[in-house]
């Protein structure tokens, strides 16, 4: 153990350095599980999301379906599982004013009351708009859904209901969990060998020069340094499980457009009904329709594109063309079997984001469209779960580094 006292002090001061910054690697991993838990929560609430989206949607289902009745009470006379199959909703219920179903797609309901009691309650306050807390399938893994309203021609409950499937971005939600636990447990595995290490290195002090306590001093650190290069070990193996958790989130922007757009086609079809149903309507009377059934904006044309019918001001001075934003729409008008849905972006007029879903017209030749304001839901979370993943795997090479540059010291020390 030779070299000027110079030397030696220099080593012990890089030793005391390197010990420092893996305290500061120990808080670094600290804020990284608290970020992961935080990302962890955004998701959670972005899956929530799915369950929102479902229960607006089909509130204005409901909606436009009580205003059809009160147009058309002779609507109930058909087959129910023919009409649910043409406008794409899965489950309906229309009681009378006693909670008897008399109207359904589903074999062997008419004549029975409806299955949730909670809902029976809208027959006493007919104002009021109701919305289950999905439920869990037990025939598919998917959730089920239920709302119910008043009727408005009388009396009466209309309930819908619908299956959704989440986004599988709830497995990467499962696995963050298991790495922000994962994160926080080997953060305070550093923590406390940063805290033995510079408890010994702080107590060298004046030692400096004694050969027997540099022997006892390395001895004792390169426990901790053995112990963190195990961690560095176990952080980069959790850097490559959260790259994986993170690529489950990659299909949340398609699943919330796919679940809007089912919706929305049903909601146009529905609409397009109504507006058959009701000869002589105005865009003053659609202005009234768009209020009460939740629908933002409604785009009517005639046989040409041009717009005849909406809620816009101004709205009737344009026209759809086939080019831009509007054109996939315009195959409508030469295929009336076509269904035309976008995903939420930006609009052209005025930079709102809007998601658009059309139809044709019943009545006459035309478009029916409908939008409804949008996000442009997913990047957020795959985005912040992929950083979580790079600053782990970050964090395990800086760990990395330190330690061997401490082990290298202690060996020039020794010498």
């Amino acid at each position: 153990m030779t070299g000027s006292t110079s030397v030696i002090n220099e080593h012990w001061n890089q030793i005391y350095d390197k010990v420092k910054s893996v305290g500061q690697i120990s808080i670094k991993s600290n804020l990284l599980a608290i970020n992961s838990t935080i990302e962890v929560i955004h998701a959670s609430e972005l899956l929530s999301g799915f369950e929102k989206v479902v229960e607006s949607n089909l509130l204005i289902q409901a909606r436009l379906f009580a205003e059809i009745l009160l147009y058309d009470p002779d609507f109930l006379f058909q087959d129910g599982q023919k009409l649910a199959a043409e406008c794409g909703i899965e489950e309906f219920y229309v009681t009378d004013e006693k909670g008897i179903i008399e109207h359904t797609n589903m074999p062997g309901k008419n004549g029975t009351s409806l299955d949730s009691q909670e809902f029976t309650k809208i027959l006493s306050n007919p104002g009021l708009e109701i919305a289950l807390k999905s439920t869990q399938s037990s025939i598919h893994n998917s959730r089920y859904k239920t709302v119910a309203i008043g009727r408005r021609d009388r009396d009466g409950i209309i309930q819908l209901g619908s299956y959704y499937e989440r986004a599988s971005a709830q497995i990467a939600i499962n696995g963050f969990g298991v790495v922000t636990r994962e994160a926080k447990r080997l953060a305070d595995n550093i923590n406390a060998e940063y805290c033995k290490m510079e408890s010994a290195t702080s107590e060298s002090a004046g030692s400096e020069g004694d050969p027997d306590f540099i022997r006892g001093y390395s001895h004792a650190i390169n426990y901790s340094v053995d112990a963190l290069y195990n961690i560095a070990k176990q952080i980069n193996l959790l850097g490559v499980r959260a790259s994986i958790e993170a690529a489950h989130t990659t299909d949340e922007k398609q699943a919330f457009d796919d679940l809007l757009s089912k919706h929305m086609i049903v909601e146009a079809r529905l609409a397009s009904i109504l507006i058959e149903r009701r000869p002589g309507i105005t865009c003053d009377d659609i202005v009234d329709l768009a209020e009460r059934s939740g629908v933002g904006e409604f785009w009517i044309t005639d046989e040409n594109g041009a717009v005849e019918l909406t809620n816009i001001e101004g709205g009737t001075q344009f026209a759809f063309s086939n080019e831009g934003q509007t054109a996939p729409y315009m195959q409508i008008l030469a295929d009336p079997k076509m269904v035309v849905t976008a995903p939420p972006a930006k609009r052209a007029i005025d930079g709102k984001v809007y998601k658009f879903a059309a139809v044709a017209r019943r009545e006459k030749k035309g478009i029916f469209q409908i939008g409804i304001p949008a996000k442009i839901y997913g990047n957020n979370t795959a985005k912040g779960f992929a950083e979580v993943a790079r600053q782990i795997k970050d964090l395990a090479q800086q760990l990395k580094d330190a330690t061997t540059e401490i082990e290298e010291t202690l060996k020039k020390l020794l010498k």
